[in-house]
């Protein structure tokens, strides 16, 4: 957890399941989520699954248009590939999840956002792309 601006950032990483569960709360910061995709690439490989759920209902990223294409583009170098299939479980009328989504895409990723995670859920549990 780290202190920025008066807010805290609190990114926490689980399995269950054969899902890599990433939970990030509070400010979304350039640094920390570099070091997430990090981690997720390598617990990713440690269990021997591709599959991410990626819960950004309580971060604050609404101004980061110019941080998500960066990580996008460097996804490969972080560990996460095409191969991953990558759900954003976000908050309901954020405008920004289309914007993620199509980023995601864009860059040849497998990813979908979500506002409901049953629905996330079954679709990473699909073989719908």
């Amino acid at each position: 957890m780290k202190q920025t601006d008066g807010k805290s950032t609190d990114i926490r990483i689980t399995t269950e399941a054969g899902i890599v569960r990433v939970t990030y709360r509070g400010k979304v910061e350039f640094d920390l989520t570099t070091k997430m995709l990090r981690d997720v690439a390598k617990i990713a490989v440690e269990d021997n699954t591709r599959l991410v759920l990626i819960d950004i209902r309580d971060a604050d990223y609404k101004l980061y248009h110019l941080e998500s294409l960066k990580h996008a583009e460097q996804g490969r170098s972080l560990g996460i590939d095409s191969a991953f299939r990558i759900a954003f479980l976000g908050a309901e009328n954020e405008e920004m999840l289309g914007y993620v989504e199509n980023v995601a895409v864009n860059r040849g990723y497998r990813s979908k956002v979500f506002t409901d995670e049953s629905k996330a859920l079954a679709w990473l549990g699909s073989d719908a792309t």
